[in-house]
């Protein structure tokens, strides 16, 4: 998964996360503000109230999740950096096994050729001699 695309999912598992929060919460904190009627004289009470002892749990349970998705996306992104460098390490040793089969195919095929390095054709097509 590239950056970006794990950038907008973790945007959109946010946004939803928040969301999903206050649809199972709302139900709550109007409970709140409707048992707290009588006893408070304006909206701004009553609705404190409410978020006071909903609202804190919504909080709660929103910087939990946040963190906790924080967290993962920094491991993910050290195993991407591991996994990057393992193939980065694994593509070295096999251009150097690749070099090391190259220099003993020339040497094998110069000492078949008597000791000298094979010739290279002309480009006019003739065969060397």
């Amino acid at each position: 998964m590239h950056s970006r695309q794990r950038l907008l999912t973790i945007a959109w598992c946010a946004v939803t996360m928040v969301a999903t929060m206050l649809l199972s919460h709302g139900h709550l904190v109007m409970r709140e503000i409707m048992q707290h009627w009588p006893t408070e004289e304006s909206w701004e009470g009553r609705f404190e109230n409410a978020l006071y002892t909903q609202g804190g749990l919504m909080f709660l349970a929103s910087l939990t999740l946040g963190t906790a998705m924080l967290v993962r996306s920094y491991f993910a992104k050290l195993k991407d950096e591991e996994i990057a460098r393992r193939e980065r390490v694994q593509r070295e040793q096999h251009e150097r096994s690749a070099a090391v089969r190259h220099e003993a195919l020339l040497e094998r095929l110069g000492s078949l050729n008597g000791n000298s390095p094979p010739k290279k054709s002309q480009a006019s097509g003739v065969r060397p001699r």
